[in-house]
């Protein structure tokens, strides 16, 4: 029955979000072609301000795509449980466990699309021949600065950490989105409007735990404090690697417990209006 509900979700959210991110697509290649001058030849003035039209028009909607989804993401989860579509739900022979492992899973599906997506769609409207060029003569300068050529395959370890720290990061963010839906319900009235009060008190206070934390531990100071003992100039990628390490720490426990919460709350705390 999980595999059915997981088809289901996905389907549901097929219908809107390839189609969000096929035009984000077709914008990142025609904003490329303008890029280089395949559409316009203009010059001087009028070719710089359409450039920067073009520009912030793109960053608008890679950050409207990104919001776009996620907010899709909760609609779905919110009309499929809460909703006079929950009545119906809830009839199914599944569990609310079920429930929250099907939207966790096809929505983190989704959040992981979205960010290879968006990073795909940046790429090729940023890696120009002219970019490309640049990049492989000073490349030994570029990775300098970060320290990357004074440590025997650091730039690898970082990326894999990275990839890491991003896939739990979307779990976290889907997490937090159902987490607040799911408190949002608790209100006995507008439950919608409770739904986004929650999400922006959880991230605050998140956000405030979390830099509390690396204030506490010295997160903060450590990437530097043997630099500055030994009289030597920090290394960003120390710094680097241990805002990773804890971020994904941080991520994951948080990660585990907006799911204990969520389920807890799906189970034994929400009844439909």
């Amino acid at each position: 029955m999980l595999s059915k509900l997981i088809k289901y979700d996905m389907k549901a959210l097929n219908r809107f979000l390839i189609i969000i991110h096929c035009f984000l697509m077709v914008f990142a290649v025609l904003t490329r072609f303008f890029l280089t001058g395949r559409i316009t030849d203009l010059e001087g003035k009028t070719n710089g301000i359409l450039l920067a039209l073009t520009i912030i028009l793109y960053v608008i909607l890679i950050i409207g795509v990104t919001f776009g989804t996620y907010i899709i993401i909760g609609i779905h989860f919110y009309q499929n449980l809460f909703s006079n579509e929950g009545y119906l739900s809830r009839t199914l022979p599944v569990t609310c466990g079920q429930h929250l492992l099907s939207k966790t899973i096809t929505g983190s599906v989704w959040g992981f699309i979205d960010t290879a997506l968006v990073m795909a769609a940046m790429y090729i409207t940023i890696a120009t021949p002219a970019v490309v060029s640049f990049y492989q003569e000073n490349r030994a300068e570029f990775l300098g600065i970060w320290g990357l050529n004074e440590y025997s395959g650091s730039f690898t370890i970082l990326i894999l950490f990275f990839v890491l720290s991003l896939i739990i990061d979307v779990l976290s963010n889907i997490l937090m989105l159902y987490a607040s839906i799911a408190l949002g319900q608790l209100f006995s009235g507008h439950r919608i409007l409770g739904a986004v009060v929650m999400y922006f008190v959880l991230t605050t206070l998140l956000s405030l735990f979390a830099f509390a934390v690396m204030l506490i531990f010295g997160i903060f100071n450590n990437a530097f404090a043997s630099s500055l003992i030994n009289d030597v100039s920090p290394n960003p990628l120390d710094f680097l690697s241990h805002s990773l390490a804890f971020g994904t720490v941080l991520s994951f426990i948080l990660t585990v417990a907006l799911y204990i919460v969520t389920y807890f709350l799906m189970k034994r705390k929400i009844n439909l209006a």
